[in-house]
Parts: C-alpha cells; sequence; structure tokens
C-alpha cells in the first residue's frame, strides 16, 4: 500500500467502503466543495482565520511570505515538528463502520444526508530566519457527504480528499524604517487527489471485488509543479499596530508534471489576490487584536463573497496564552493557545462551508495543534 492509500485510510477510514463502487459510474466533478488551501494554521482558525495582515514566523509562509522579515533575531524559528488534526464529531462514526460495524460507509452517508463528514492532517517542518526560510509541508485532507444532485435530482456521494507534499522556500525583507514589508516564497509542490460523484441508487446495484489499492489507482490523479506567492505588508501605525497586507498567491502552480506522463493531471492551485488589515490596542502585557481578510478578491474561484471573507478577535496575555473568536465564511470560530519556549498548543473549533452557497454543507470540525521547536 501507498503513502497517499496510508493517508486516505488514517484519515478517511470510510472511503475504502465507498470507493469499490466509483468504478462502475461514470466519474464526474462534485458539485460543490471547500476551497482549498495548502495550509491552515491552528492559530489563525480559532479566530477567524484570519492573518495575512499579521502572519509572523511559520504562519507567514503560508499567509503572507512578507512576515517573515518580522522575526527576531538572526535565526527566529526551528520547527521541529508541527502535527496538526482537524475533523468532525461524526467522523468516528463512519470510522466504526469500517472497522466491522453493522452498517456500511455509504449506508451511513445515506442516513446522514446533507450532513459533511470532513478529516484532515498535516506537518510542517522548517528554519525560519529573519529574512529566509526553508521547509517542507504535508497536508492531506477530504470530505465526503451525501445530497441531492441540482442537475439530477438524485441522491449523490460525493468524495474529495488531497494529498500535499511540497518545499518551501521564502525571502523577504524590510523597508522604510520597518514600515514595509515584501517576501515571495517558491514552492514544488507534490499532489494527489481523488474528486467523485456518484449515483447512492446505482452504487447499491453494482458491487466490486476490487482492492482498495486498485481503486484508487484507477481515480487517483497525480503531479507536480512550481509556483510562488508574492505578499507586502504595510504598518499604518506601530503604536497600535494597524497594518495591512496583501498576497498574490499560486503564481504559475499548476501540477504539469503528471504520473504516469500524459495522465490527467490535479487541479491546479488559484492564482488568487488576498488583502487583509489588522490593528490592536492595549499594553504590552495584554492586547486586544481585531483583523480582517478578504480572500481571492477578483473571485477568480466563482464563489459566493460569504465564502470568502474571514472576521476574527484575540486577546493575548504576555503572548504566553491567548483567546480567540470570529468569523469563517459567517460561521462562529473559537480558539485557545498556550506559548512557552519550546513547545506551543493551539485548539478551538472553526466551520467551513462545503456547499456553492452559505447555509447548504456546513462542516463543523474540532482542531488541534502541538507545534515543538525553537519558538518566536
Amino acid at each position: 500500500m501507498d503513502g497517499f492509500s496510508k493517508k486516505i485510510i488514517i484519515i478517511f477510514p470510510f472511503l475504502s467502503s465507498l470507493l469499490p463502487y466509483i468504478l462502475f459510474l461514470s466519474f464526474q466533478n462534485s458539485y460543490s466543495q471547500e476551497l482549498q488551501r495548502e495550509y491552515r494554521s491552528g492559530y489563525f482558525l480559532g479566530r477567524g482565520d484570519t492573518g495575512i495582515a499579521t502572519a509572523k514566523g511559520m504562519e507567514a509562509i503560508f499567509y503572507n511570505p512578507a512576515g517573515v522579515a518580522q522575526g527576531k533575531g538572526i535565526l527566529s524559528e526551528v520547527i521541529a515538528a508541527s502535527p496538526q488534526v482537524e475533523a468532525t464529531q461524526n467522523l468516528g462514526q463512519l470510522y466504526n463502520s469500517y472497522n466491522g460495524g453493522n452498517t456500511s460507509a455509504l449506508q451511513i452517508l445515506a442516513q446522514n444526508q446533507n450532513t459533511v463528514f470532513s478529516g484532515a492532517a498535516q506537518n510542517y517542518t522548517g528554519l525560519i530566519f529573519r529574512k529566509v526560510s526553508l521547509g517542507i509541508l504535508d497536508r492531506a485532507n477530504g470530505n465526503a457527504y451525501e445530497g441531492i444532485d441540482p442537475n439530477t435530482g438524485i441522491p449523490t456521494a460525493n468524495i474529495y480528499a488531497a494529498n500535499r507534499v511540497g518545499a518551501y522556500l521564502t525571502l523577504s525583507n524590510n523597508f522604510y524604517d520597518d514600515r514595509l514589508y515584501l517576501g515571495i516564497s517558491g514552492k514544488y509542490l507534490q499532489k494527489k487527489e481523488v474528486n467523485l460523484s456518484l449515483s447512492t441508487l446505482s452504487a447499491e446495484t453494482q458491487l466490486s471485488n476490487n482492492s482498495l489499492n486498485s481503486v484508487i489507482n484507477n481515480s487517483l490523479n497525480q503531479g507536480a509543479g512550481i509556483g510562488a506567492d508574492i505578499g507586502l505588508i504595510y504598518i499604518l501605525s506601530k503604536e497600535y499596530s494597524t497594518q495591512f497586507g496583501l498576497v498574490y498567491r499560486n503564481i504559475g502552480m499548476e501540477y504539469k508534471w503528471t504520473t504516469p506522463d500524459g495522465s490527467t493531471s490535479p487541479f491546479s492551485e488559484p492564482t488568487v489576490l488576498d488583502l487583509g488589515f489588522s490593528t490592536s490596542f492595549g499594553t504590552k502585557r495584554s492586547r486586544v487584536i481585531i483583523s480582517s481578510d478578504i480572500r481571492d478578491v477578483t473571485n477568480v474561484q466563482n464563489a459566493v463573497f460569504g465564502k470568502r471573507v474571514h472576521v476574527g478577535l484575540e486577546y493575548t496575555l504576555s503572548d504566553t496564552f491567548g483567546i480567540m473568536a470570529g468569523l469563517n465564511q459567517g460561521y462562529p470560530t473559537f480558539g485557545a493557545f498556550l506559548h512557552i519556549s519550546f513547545l506551543r498548543l493551539d485548539g478551538g473549533m472553526y466551520t467551513e462551508e462545503i456547499g456553492s452557497r452559505l447555509g447548504e454543507y456546513p462542516s463543523q470540525r474540532i482542531f488541534g495543534r502541538a507545534v515543538v521547536g525553537w519558538l518566536l
């Protein structure tokens, strides 16, 4: 069993029950899925997933590369490991069905129509210097739900799973008395992806003896490519840390080098423009931070405006403990963190919209992260 198959089984055990039906059905893209991101910050998720204007250290590599230059000292961070998991609370129900339950995973999806089952796991390891960073990211995520296909009116199971593994090199610098920061992240990504829809009516009458490995190999798109993110942060007020950020993301990020050669490539990462704003008030010991982000300003992904808006609020005490709340795509988020020199713990809850409009297929997830290393 290859690495991707193992990750899918860990994150989505029930996929092994669903995928054997797929070879007998016509392949088509799921009619809705979440807006894909190669990395999610366990810190930012608690405050509405806002961070374009404030990202530093490890988070800056993925939210705004300009923020790397805001680090302290020559060597800002050493990230030995940063395992993070995200999951809907109902995921255990499908896991139990996979491990000898009386009800199949496909039946559970049918019994919970319009309910999303989601899971994700990621890890980043790297070195972050004052103006340069180098690291490796591995993230796998997936969603499954049954809904009524708007085109056919037939109950349809929608399955999406992806694994991205990549190397990142980030360069950044500061200008104008530390008011302007510019940065660029170059990245090489390998992506494996399954994106399928299947009619549950047909699946009930079509059975397969194909093994999980052969099914995945027949439905899997694999590719690799290079791309870049360019970011800017401008500080309007140092006293209140009022600043805005701008990122032009996924420039040229297409998976042209497919496996095997000439096969269908995974979906390209959309080239989008993101904006962020943040301000704060308080003392050096305790502060309140207010932030907001707008993703994909020009709406390249044809998503409703509500799916691209994020708002966050954070109270932090001596940068050691913090509590957060916010709105991610209009849904409430909550989080907290504990931060000491060699360990950071993040946890909370957020909701991601899987459907094409808000309220259609909300996926409420619990998340947790532990970062080990020499930290900011």
